[in-house]
């Protein structure tokens, strides 16, 4: 087969574009136009479809949808009153999309006016045809990444609990993404904080707030019965999430009402906000609503434009067994609750799998508030009963857990495990006992109050272990760690070993 070699390649320009085509991200597409002058020679012949092809793979079959959130007339002509929002995009895509495509004349890095939105709606007949800009490429990014991240956690709490990332198949993961997109534009068409536009008129207050209502219905009302109905179990599970983050804020339960106008950026702001704040993100509306408490009642999540349509239609709204069904048929309830109390571990869960992304510096499909708390130098105040004030145990125990770092707890993990299946009862006169297996696995995934008894149960018998594998312990204490004297005499915690259990009463 002969190939044309004017581009002096051994491959021809059509074979250049398909190569562009299929760039998975705007950096990758720019490092191609700039190694080599012929593929950005092919780039500029047609580059409106290089960039929209490049933003399909980047956001997948929701591309119009993810346009729809940032083309929307109201969207374009809103300034946001409150901070601008956190970037979401990694620094490499945000250094390099703009320049990617910022020389060829087709494409303007202009924010788009009402006007020019108009005026491409009425020469194209559909916003999400138009070229896309430069600026858009960021907002593609940085949305593309909120609606792959909450997939991720959805599949983690619903699908599968064992994988890091989505296990959603293509037409579920299609079905949530579209979802996510409708609520981030409904959010961005209301833009609760513009609601007050005179002080001292309510009336026009009101006014403003039907008319804004009413804008993000008519987003809605276009939308399929089955799409409804994936919108409806999407914004129940932003609920699930905000409530999660609400639960420790101070603020009552009804705040939870607001998730659709949070809309889903800023409730995954404020889940990765706990340790500093859960509502941070939010403290500006809140301020803004504690003066127009009015509006969280007039904001019920129970009559949401969503749930309203759908009653209009005489659909029955889900019920809390089956509310997931409609983005897949393989979500679990079980999958979502704790093996030893069988309650819902909400975004909390303790695991094997979770402890190994904290071992890598991140853990992003959930969060656990108390993370600090398991850190090395706090891990001490785990030990069991009179354990916890024996100085000498305490500081050697914190000093032998910062050799671990952020793999201290997945150590621990796997340690007890080993020494669990390991244990002989003929080998181990004398030596703590491991709880049976049958109450806990490797893989079992426990929820915050019954991992902080499991390691106030198991660590004195995990540092018991790492002590005898380096040292010779101690003849035992009598009274085991229920020793009132080690907390207070350190010659008698330094003469006897207190890792064991209480032999005399």
């Amino acid at each position: 087969m002969s190939m044309s070699r004017e581009n002096g390649l051994p491959v021809s320009d059509d074979i250049i574009d398909r190569i562009l085509l299929f760039s998975p991200t705007f950096s990758s597409l720019k490092a191609a136009i700039l190694i080599c002058k012929q593929f950005h020679r092919v780039f500029q012949s047609h580059p409106n479809s290089v960039v929209r092809a490049v933003a399909y793979n980047i956001t997948g079959p929701a591309l119009p949808q993810a346009l729809a959130c940032i083309r929307h007339p109201d969207v374009q002509t809103h300034d946001r009153e409150f901070p601008p929002r956190v970037s979401w995009s990694d620094a490499d895509e945000d250094s390099d999309d703009e320049s990617t495509i910022s020389n060829h004349k087709e494409v303007r890095n202009t924010p788009r006016r009402q006007a020019d939105v108009q005026t491409h709606t009425e020469e194209l007949g559909d916003l999400s045809s138009a070229p896309i800009t430069p600026s858009e490429t960021h907002q593609i990014i940085a949305n593309s990444k909120i609606v792959a991240r909450l997939e991720d956690m959805f599949s983690f709490r619903y699908i599968d609990r064992t994988a890091s990332t989505s296990q959603l198949s293509p037409s579920d993961s299609r079905a949530f993404h579209v979802a996510v997109y409708h609520l981030m534009l409904y959010s961005a068409v209301t833009h609760l904080d513009s609601w007050v536009i005179d002080l001292t008129d309510d009336n026009a207050n009101a006014e403003e707030h039907r008319k804004q209502l009413e804008k993000g219905k008519k987003s809605f009302s276009p939308l399929s019965t089955s799409e409804l109905l994936q919108l409806y179990s999407v914004a129940e599970f932003l609920k699930e999430i905000l409530s999660w983050c609400v639960r420790t804020s101070g603020y009552p339960s009804e705040i939870c009402d607001l998730v659709l106008v949070v809309g889903p950026e800023r409730i995954l702001e404020c889940f990765d906000n706990q340790e500093i704040g859960s509502l941070e993100p939010l403290e500006d509306l809140l301020d803004f609503l504690e003066e127009e408490l009015e509006l969280i009642a007039g904001l019920s999540y129970s009559s949401s434009p969503h749930t309203q349509i759908l009653e209009s239609r005489n659909i029955e709204i889900p019920s809390d067994s089956n509310r997931w069904l409609s983005i897949s048929s393989r979500v679990s309830e079980r999958n979502s609750q704790c093996d030893s109390c069988r309650k819902s571990f909400g975004f909390g869960a303790h695991s094997r799998s979770t402890f190994v992304e904290i071992s890598h510096g991140e853990c992003l499909r959930l969060h656990t508030t108390s993370l600090r708390s398991y850190e090395p130098q706090h891990i001490h105040r785990y030990l069991l009963n009179n354990l916890r004030y024996n100085n000498l145990e305490t500081e050697s125990l914190c000093k032998e857990a910062k050799k671990f770092g952020p793999s201290l707890l997945l150590q621990i993990w796997n340690d007890l495990w080993n020494l669990n299946i390991a244990q002989q009862p003929s080998q181990n006169v004398g030596q703590p006992s491991i709880p049976p297996s049958s109450d806990w696995t490797e893989d079992s995934y426990l929820c915050e109050t019954c991992f902080t008894s499991f390691l106030r149960e198991n660590l004195w018998v995990w540092w018991r272990h790492i002590k005898a594998s380096s040292e010779t312990l101690k003849e035992n204490c009598w009274y085991g760690y229920n020793c009132r004297t080690q907390t207070h005499s350190i010659a008698h915690a330094s003469k006897l070993n207190h890792l064991c259990e209480q032999t005399r009463f």
